[in-house]
């Protein structure tokens, strides 16, 4: 089986950014996870913690912490060693991660590692956040039949459903808006989008 590794500063950013890819992915790959923080500064880290690993018990995923203070995760060589640490543990197939202009320091500093860590990986993807800035997909994968399952991801973070900043806005209600639109472009009703650092086709065995 192909091996799929997902990195995201924060419980719940790839579920967010990617959710719907993971779950098509999982029919046919094994899946890791690389969470660099608990999150606690939006809310208990316990309680972050066991929603996490709810959702990677869902996925049937393996998952990995980071062990880094929420907000101060810095970008210097400890980082990217790190990243760089489970990236030769799993020897993934493609690696999913932060975009890297955000307005969150965390995603940008993880985004900005990941680079330099995966410098000989074939295939590695950003995905998109509510922070992102400028984001601009040119690979989109169909997740209509998906969509049902990552809100479901989502809602095992019951702690952030409404950690929007947004009064009266739920996470699932953005994750739906905006694979509404990300479908559109891409002629499809739910899509997730994505900005290639690299892709390799051939991995994907057209």
């Amino acid at each position: 089986m192909k091996k799929i590794l997902v990195i995201g500063s924060h419980p719940d950013d790839f579920e967010f950014g990617c959710g719907g890819t993971i779950i098509k992915f999982s029919k046919f790959a094994e899946i890791y996870v690389l969470v660099m923080s608990k999150g606690e500064v939006g809310g208990s880290p316990l309680v972050r913690q066991k929603e996490q690993q709810k959702v990677c018990k869902y996925l049937k995923a393996k998952l990995f912490w980071g062990e880094y203070p929420d907000t101060k995760i810095e970008l210097n060589k400890n980082l990217i060693d790190k990243i760089e640490y489970y990236i030769k543990k799993v020897s993934p197939d493609i690696i999913f991660t932060h975009y890297p202009q955000d307005t969150h320091q965390d995603h940008r500093n993880v985004a900005e590692a990941t680079i330099t860590a995966t410098r000989y990986i074939r295939n590695v993807l950003f995905y998109e956040t509510p922070s992102s800035i400028d984001f601009a997909p040119s690979v989109f994968v169909d997740i209509t039949n998906e969509i049902k399952k990552k809100l479901y991801l989502l809602e095992l973070h019951k702690s952030q459903v409404y950690a929007t900043k947004i009064k009266g806005l739920s996470i699932k209600e953005a994750a739906v808006s905006i694979a509404i639109y990300r479908g559109y472009q891409n002629r499809v009703k739910y899509a997730e989008g994505f900005v290639p650092l690299r892709l390799t086709l051939d991995y994907f065995n057209f």
